[in-house]
């Protein structure tokens, strides 16, 4: 009945938010869903910076508390599922907010951030190359990488082992969250994406934009990707071309750029990874009573790094190599592919002066 009187009034919201914050906790008894509200919506309104807040419930009458809250915690009870369908999480039992908050929370929250920063850390590597490139082409707009191989950057070049990581990556020990909770500041302090962070991962990607670049471009800018003619000449494999001296052009160049990106990129995963996943061997077996499934076997760390990105990537080059030798089959298993119709314009159409 008092807080009827109280709230709504912003002198005496003031004043009680000046006692109640005196308080290591407060209790109110007998309150409505309406005054619940309002309670949370009083602390939002009166501590600054604003905090984030969180409210549990296990009834209908705590609905509106948890959508005024930042964060809302529904407890499955005998009360009914309504506080459960209107908040972000779900817990059986109230003595698991202690591992959703300390556990779980604290590992999302570190998976995420390092999950964006890298995200922006390749992509921005991915252009760093680009506008190191641009400077000694005079900014002509030349592209420094085949068109078709760089539409694979975004699987091979992060996509499988930030999301291995972005899964199961833990940075501390369950039970030792647990016997030291303090190490839960980390997530309200921001400490995964302070500044000192992000300017430690913007430093790494200048480093090593100009590293992969400036260690790859001089050593076959001047015909180093070049093979030897002499074993086609020794071997006569084909009298139109003699030699196998291929390889000096434009698209070697700027492959063996993004080869050595691609390589940086998922080791850069493999070494911000806390926590490795080595699996158990063998993965797949028929034998039975062996304990856990394919899925608690597998090794997902090395599964990313592997064949998610580097054995991946491989093998897309070879087969882009094989395809392109005759264009009608490349054209034909990428329309089959991706589902898009092609139109092959032949020289007699063109004419012969096109």
């Amino acid at each position: 009945a008092a807080l009827k009187h109280i709230l709504g009034d912003p002198v005496l919201e003031e004043m009680l938010f000046a006692v109640a914050s005196c308080c290591e906790s407060v209790i109110a008894c007998r309150v409505s869903p309406i005054q619940k509200a309002l309670l949370l919506k009083m602390v939002r309104k009166y501590v600054s910076p604003t905090p984030t807040t969180l409210a549990i419930g296990d009834g209908a009458n705590d609905v509106g508390m948890i959508q005024e809250a930042h964060i809302g915690i529904g407890i499955s009870g005998l009360e009914g599922q309504q506080a459960v369908n209107a908040s972000d999480f779900s817990i059986a039992q109230f003595r698991y907010l202690e591992s959703l908050l300390l556990i779980h929370g604290r590992w999302n929250f570190m998976r995420m951030s390092k999950t964006v920063l890298f995200f922006f850390y390749k992509n921005a590597a991915l252009i760093g190359t680009l506008m190191v490139f641009s400077s000694h082409c005079m900014h002509s707009g030349t592209p420094l990488y085949d068109p078709w191989v760089i539409s694979v950057f975004n699987f091979v070049g992060g996509s499988i082992p930030i999301i291995c990581m972005g899964v199961f990556d833990r940075d501390l020990p369950r039970d030792y969250v647990l016997q030291n909770p303090e190490v839960y500041r980390s997530g309200p302090q921001n400490e995964f994406l302070s500044f000192r962070m992000t300017f430690r991962w913007v430093a790494m990607t200048i480093i090593q934009t100009l590293t992969i670049y400036h260690f790859t471009a001089p050593v076959i800018d001047l015909g180093g990707g070049s093979t030897s003619a002499f074993k086609g000449l020794m071997g006569n494999w084909d009298r139109d071309v003699p030699g196998d001296g291929e390889g000096g052009d434009l698209k070697v160049f700027g492959t063996t750029i993004y080869s050595n990106l691609i390589y940086v990129v998922t080791l850069k995963a493999f070494f911000e990874t806390r926590s490795l996943i080595h699996g158990e061997f063998p993965t797949f077996t028929c034998r039975r009573n062996v304990g856990e499934g394919w899925p608690n076997r597998m090794g997902y760390t090395w599964v990313g790094v592997s064949w998610g990105s580097v054995i991946f990537y491989i093998w897309f080059l070879y087969m882009y190599e094989v395809s392109k030798y005759d264009e009608y089959n490349f054209l034909f298993f990428v329309s089959r592919v991706l589902d898009v119709s092609y139109i092959f314009l032949s020289d007699s159409l063109l004419g012969e002066g096109a």
